[in-house]
């Protein structure tokens, strides 16, 4: 593969930090360890959310978060949110005070995990305040469905909802989805069906794919081969590489 003109400068969009509560020996790396393998990535810079924050209690873990982020400036806070209702997490503009305290820049959800529904009954108040305020949200694959994700973004046209851990089988039910609703994006670190790279970046753009790692479980050398040699045009890699992600990350200011 030909030299870039510009070295592509990677944003991960999917890290996790922090202790797990199940011991992995194999992927329960330190903290200094995933920053240790993210500079040998060559990966500029990660959107991380605190283990905690999914395993234990999102409060707890995204104060944790913020703690490091503000030590380690190429790592940048992604939070987990709740809907409101049960006062666990304030809503509106309070909801948004929230992130900007924790200097947080998206955030991530785990409906099935944290037992609470994503049509609007549970939701559209929480999807409401991030689609006016311009938060991204991302939210694994294992966590809802595609029928989910249309009802969501139908709802809430303008809100950027990412797709994470996409596997190789979902090409019929996202095109559809991919061609009606401009704020869906794929996370590309399991998007390993052949020539799916390019095929998105020819129908949709290249806007429409966000990389990511999977780091501590899944190594970041995978993720990496298939954005370095896509056969995509140089300013299509920049994009899918880390200029989305950065376009479209929260820059902190209150509705």
């Amino acid at each position: 593969m030909r030299l870039l003109v510009e070295p592509l400068r990677f944003f991960d969009s999917n890290c996790m930090v922090g202790r797990r509560s199940v011991p992995r020996p194999e992927n329960n790396l330190s903290l200094e360890d995933i920053l240790a393998e993210l500079e040998r990535a060559g990966i500029d810079d990660a959107l991380a959310v605190h283990a905690y924050a999914k395993e234990y209690d999102p409060h707890a873990g995204n104060e944790r978060l913020s703690a490091i982020c503000a030590d380690h400036p190429h790592l940048h806070a992604c939070y987990v949110v709740l809907p409101h209702q049960t006062g666990e997490m304030p809503a509106g503009d309070g909801l948004l005070k929230y992130f900007q305290d924790g200097r947080a820049k998206a955030v991530r959800l785990y409906p099935r995990d944290h037992n609470y529904g994503m049509g609007e009954r549970w939701t559209g108040g929480l999807f409401s305040t991030l689609e006016d305020a311009g938060v991204p949200a991302l939210i694994d694959l294992d966590q809802t469905t595609w029928p989910e994700v249309d009802a969501v973004l139908t709802a809430h046209p303008a809100l950027v909802l990412v797709v994470m851990r996409v596997g190789y089988r979902i090409d019929r039910w996202v095109y559809p989805l991919l061609a009606a609703h401009r704020g869906l994006k794929l996370e590309t670190s399991f998007y390993e069906l052949h020539l799916a790279i390019e095929a998105v970046t020819e129908r949709f753009g290249p806007e429409r794919l966000v990389f990511g790692t999977g780091l501590p479980v899944w190594d970041a050398g995978g993720a990496l081969s298939p954005i370095l040699y896509a056969a995509i045009p140089d300013a299509a890699r920049r994009r899918i590489a880390g200029e989305t992600l950065r376009s479209i990350l929260w820059k902190g200011g209150l509705s």
